[in-house]
């Protein structure tokens, strides 16, 4: 975590891979700085950030299994949460390095250029958003980290308080969205989630401001309804037109991760099943998501794998179960950053809880309509027949809300496993088999930080394997 002055050459190196063009002057110095426009550093750090969340790491091996929709079937220690100090080197080296430091470059670059002033301010609050999405994810996998100190000259960054950290969160999205100027461009190119739209931009930060502002809320209640107040003033979602996905080429250097986890075509992976809790629950509420998220397995229906069984037990059972629906990890399967329907249950949420005006009735059934809509199901009727099936509760709201947004947030197991984290919904139970006896609440803190950032790390924790310890704002 040693300051980086620039990471123009690992840029370079993914814009190779990105470009579908050839490049006529091929005689580089491999041992030469590249220069390259702050629009190629925001490409690599998107890329690189949605491509962790989406991917084996974070997601297939880790929220996807925590929170229960998944489950391995042959080889299951991640499952039985077996994870140590060395299972999240990668998430948080790549973090920093790849990435906020690839964001900090970027803005530099902006900085430096001789542009329009509105059109240089818009480029830099994007930068903004992207790199509070890089902290957020920081500080809820791992609680306090680096934040004040991190992308400096300081050799052994200090560890902030996760309640500082999400202060800053919040107040830079708060000023990004209130700053973006609607009447000027922001990048030409570059920009692979909105191609420098600054209105979606707008949107997409006052989103955001929503669910981490939400996140808090326990922790925090008079800074989370702030916030609350001024992101929906400032405009949030309110179609799944606005929908944050990022999209991926139908070419297998560059396609979904997951595509190429499982594809035969490259890694021909089969790790995974869908979990028997999660084909029970939507069977049980007779919810047509089920055929969009699973496919039938050997006998013809749609059958899920016991959670956490160990690695023999799995085995036997994988040639009867069912995998995940191969549309939901095809080569150009976008990842859903944040969409329609997580902002309509946050606001039901709001709603609910009095931090703003509105019935969370309405939010709720918005919000389930608009999943069903995204997963493909457009059939009103049989929609407003599963809502008045699956009515919202407002006495067991979390039950209502948490369920809801558990299936809605599938394929997006990160996001997933925080909500369940806040909500303690749908009640999740702990593989017998597990090396702990608790679903695990946070990341274990990584061995190179063990090594060489051990004194600033020592004074948040003495066990820095811990998995069961409920970070700052995980109240309940």
């Amino acid at each position: 975590m040693k300051k980086i002055k620039l990471f123009a050459i690992s840029a370079f190196s993914l814009l190779t891979i990105m470009s579908c063009s050839d490049f006529e002057d091929t005689n580089v110095d491999p041992n030469a700085a590249v220069s390259v426009p702050a629009s190629t550093l925001l490409t690599t750090a998107q890329y690189r950030l949605y491509n962790m969340l989406n991917g084996v790491g974070l997601n297939a091996d880790f929220g996807l299994l925590m929170v229960q929709q998944w489950a391995q079937n042959e080889y299951t220690e991640d499952s039985r949460y077996n994870f140590d100090i060395n299972s999240f080197n990668g998430t948080f080296g790549s973090l920093y390095t790849d990435i906020a430091k690839e964001l900090q470059s970027a803005k530099a670059l902006v900085e430096a250029q001789d542009i329009d002033a509105a059109l240089k301010s818009n480029q830099k609050y994007i930068i903004d958003i992207m790199t509070a999405q890089v902290f957020a994810v920081l500080t809820d996998g791992f609680g306090d980290v680096p934040y004040s100190e991190a992308l400096g000259d300081v050799s052994f960054p200090k560890y902030d308080a996760q309640s500082e950290i999400y202060t800053g969160i919040l107040s830079t999205l708060d000023a990004a969205a209130s700053g973006l100027n609607e009447s000027s461009a922001s990048f030409p190119s570059g920009d692979a989630l909105f191609s420098g739209d600054v209105s979606k931009w707008k949107k997409f930060a006052n989103s955001l401001m929503l669910r981490y502002a939400l996140r808090i809320v326990d922790a925090d209640a008079t800074m989370a309804q702030t916030y609350v107040t001024k992101a929906i003033n400032g405009g949030v979602f309110t179609s799944n037109a606005d929908n944050a996905n990022f999209n991926y080429p139908d070419v297998d250097a560059r396609a979904n991760p997951l595509y190429r986890n499982f594809s035969p075509q490259v890694s021909n992976r089969d790790d995974y099943c869908v979990s028997e809790l999660l084909v029970t629950t939507l069977n049980g509420m007779n919810d047509p998501r089920l055929d969009k998220f699973a496919k039938p397995a050997s006998g013809g229906t749609i059958v899920g794998m016991p959670y956490g069984l160990n690695d023999n037990d799995a085995t036997a059972l994988k040639p009867t179960t069912s995998r995940p629906n191969d549309a939901v990890r095809e080569a150009t399967t976008p990842f859903h950053v944040i969409t329609y329907s997580e902002v309509e249950f946050l606001l039901a949420e709001a709603y609910e809880r009095g931090l703003a005006s509105g019935n969370a009735q309405t939010a709720y059934d918005n919000g389930v309509t608009a999943s069903m809509n995204q997963w493909g199901i457009t059939d009103g009727t049989a929609i407003s027949t599963y809502i008045s099936n699956n009515a919202y509760d407002s006495a067991n709201w979390k039950v209502s809300i948490g369920t809801q947004k558990w299936i809605a947030l599938y394929m997006n197991g990160f996001e997933a496993w925080n909500e369940w984290r806040r909500l303690d919904q749908p009640s999740l139970t702990a593989t017998p088999n597990g090396v702990i006896n608790t679903i695990p609440v946070r990341l274990t803190y990584p061995l190179s930080e063990t090594q060489n950032n051990s004194e600033q790390l020592s004074q948040v924790t003495s066990n820095p394997a811990d998995l069961t310890t409920k970070v700052w704002w995980d109240k309940n």
